[in-house]
């Protein structure tokens, strides 16, 4: 074994670009095993635990609360185990690769097939083994983090916290940082003891629970060595990666800047930019993957012919076998894939929901913002609603006015006299100075006659007292029934308005969600621009859901959501999403496609920065 860590990750590179022809095939044909056999088992798993809890689907806070119960905590360390296994195959594919040419000097792909699939059920077992101690190390860690933000970070509304960063929010966070960093050094203290624990499971027939204790014994003074080497690893794999992808998106960003907002050119240019950023992308985690794979077998002194071996004739089995699973596999991803494809709409019937207003172009909440949205023609308007202290719906998003007005005062103890005073617009420029907060009362006039109706989202923060029946009283006072929808993250709260109003409209808003979302009761679904998908949208269209995503601001970003067909786009730009709408009516279905790859990549043609993202 090499003592100096720089030439051991040196030599583990040089291995894996050797070795990047059959690295990279096996690699391929494993990610068509584990999207064809353990994806699906993943999400059976998933779905049985949710299940379990008496819903067809979580979001947001429930999510929370069912992984703090005993069913919630099991069915999310199953679902992580199954996770951590398909990276566990993956470097154990690699590792029997290395070994193959070790042995024998033959650069054969087959030999991760032929001397890890039949023992697929052994690194199962250890991953959710690995898992488990990892569960046992980082949970008292976590919960110190948790009880030090619940006693320093809970006076004041969260954003106000994380957009103006006070004294309190950063000795918070550089007490979180030093036990997370505790945390780090005796995980990493931990997984060097562990590191060829599963060399020892895959090539010298070594139980999974046995393997961890011999691990350790073998890594006895060893693990300063391994950590250093570990480092050094790291640092190389960042700079790969860094050098390529991050140059690639640079690049790619730039030509994107100078094509500018046309849709139809951009969509020639990143056919191109796409096809390179994949090819890179496979390439780049094939070479760092493989060189890991090939150092924790450095570590485990490269094991001889004894402990576990496979004859001819199984190599034969089980090499057929896995063929046939990986073309089925192929297959079945294809079908799926052409779906997905066929299924990309020629959306140019999107609801334009401008976010808390024109909040790109004016303050957020304003009367400015929502006379803004109405000029420029937005479907809806917007607007977050919470009780005052005398009962009067008011507009504003946190809990209190510290974000946009530096004032220490709740919303549910605002009166009229106090709210008289706060200046809410300044803080975005000075011509908004004299901008207060408005009623729902005052909003609901102000679109009255126009062609916006008003997208109500409740807010709650534990202070509400009837908060539904009021808005539905306002909303009713003004004439406006037939121009107001209802939503809100809290789905108890959406019952409770649909049994108030059967005949509203009413969504769920979800910041993230597992299960069958579309099964619960509610009109439409307002989702996270990241969880947007075709089978999302799919499913929720036949259930006669529409689904809104939020905040979407580049224009690229726009188009890929219509072209999974969504219903809504809550927006800062109401003027900038009207002009992609009507330009993206002119493009061609490939056009809209390539736009939307383009998007998935993370390339933006707006280089703006908004203050707040958040529903």
């Amino acid at each position: 074994m090499l003592n100096m860590p720089i030439r051991s990750v040196s030599d583990a590179f040089h291995d894996s670009w050797r070795l990047r022809w059959p690295f990279l095939l096996s690699h391929l044909v494993f990610t068509i095993l584990a999207a064809a056999v353990l994806a699906p088992i993943t999400t059976v798993a998933l779905r049985a635990a949710i299940a379990l809890s008496g819903q067809p689907a979580l979001s947001d806070f429930d999510i929370a609360l069912f992984l703090l119960s005993p069913v919630g905590f099991v069915g999310a360390i199953i679902v992580a185990s199954l996770l951590l296994t398909v990276y566990v195959l993956d470097v154990a594919f690699m590792m029997a690769i290395a070994l193959q040419v070790r042995r024998t000097g033959h650069r054969q792909f087959e030999a991760g097939i032929v001397r890890i699939l039949p023992h697929a059920g052994r690194i199962v077992g250890f991953a959710w083994r690995l898992l488990a101690r990892i569960v046992v190390i980082i949970a008292p860690f976590l919960l110190a983090g948790i009880l030090v933000a619940q006693a320093m970070l809970t006076e004041f509304d969260i954003n106000y916290y994380m957009t103006e960063k006070p004294p309190e929010a950063i000795k918070a966070a550089a007490i979180i940082g030093v036990v997370l960093l505790l945390m780090a050094a005796l995980l990493t203290y931990m997984l060097l003891g562990w590191a060829v624990a599963l060399p020892l499971v895959l090539f010298q027939g070594v139980s999974p629970r046995q393997s961890f204790r011999d691990s350790v014994e073998a890594m006895r003074g060893k693990r300063w060595d391994l950590f250093l080497t570990m480092l050094a690893w790291a640092a190389v794999s960042i700079a790969i990666i860094f050098v390529t992808l991050g140059s690639v998106g640079l690049l790619s960003n730039g030509i994107v800047g100078l094509v500018g907002g046309n849709l139809s050119r951009l969509a020639a240019t990143l056919l191109l930019l796409t096809a390179v950023w994949a090819v890179l992308n496979l390439l780049v985690t094939t070479v760092t993957t493989g060189a890991f794979a090939c150092l924790l077998m450095e570590r485990a002194n490269w094991p001889g012919t004894s402990g576990v071996t496979i004859d001819d004739a199984q190599n034969r089995k089980w090499l057929r076998r896995a063929l046939w699973a990986t073309m089925a596999g192929a297959a079945v991803m294809i079908a799926i894939g052409a779906f997905d494809l066929s299924s990309y709409r020629a959306q140019d019937k999107v609801q334009i929901i401008a976010h808390r207003g024109a909040a790109g172009l004016r303050p957020e909440n304003t009367m400015a913002a929502f006379a803004k949205a109405i000029e420029d023609k937005a479907d809806w308007v917007e607007l977050d609603v919470q009780e005052s202290a005398e009962g009067e719906i008011i507009v504003i998003h946190d809990s209190d006015f510290m974000k946009i007005a530096g004032v220490n005062l709740k919303a549910w103890d605002a009166t009229a006299e106090a709210l008289a005073d706060i200046d809410i617009g300044s803080w975005y420029a000075p011509d908004y100075t004299d901008e207060r907060t408005p009623t729902l009362r005052q909003v609901l006039e102000l679109a009255k006659g126009t062609e916006s109706g008003v997208l109500i989202e409740l807010k709650y923060y534990g202070h509400d007292v009837n908060l539904e029946q009021r808005v539905a009283d306002v909303v009713a006072e003004t004439g406006m029934e037939d121009h107001v929808q209802v939503m809100s993250l809290k789905y108890p709260a959406v019952q409770k308005m649909k049994a108030l109003r059967p005949d509203w409209t009413v969504g769920l808003l979800a910041a993230t969600s597992v299960g069958a979302l579309w099964d619960l009761e509610a009109d439409f679904l307002a989702v996270n621009m990241e969880m947007a998908s075709h089978h999302l949208v799919r499913a929720s269209r036949a259930a006669g859901k529409d689904v809104h995503v939020w905040t979407v601001n580049d224009p690229l970003a726009m188009s890929e959501m219509m072209s999974l067909g969504v219903g809504g786009l809550i927006t800062d730009e109401p003027a900038r999403a009207r002009q992609v709408l009507e330009e993206r009516a002119k493009l061609t279905s490939v056009e809209r496609l390539v736009l939307a790859l383009g998007s998935r990549l993370g390339l933006k043609v707006s280089n703006k920065v908004y203050r707040d993202g958040s529903p």
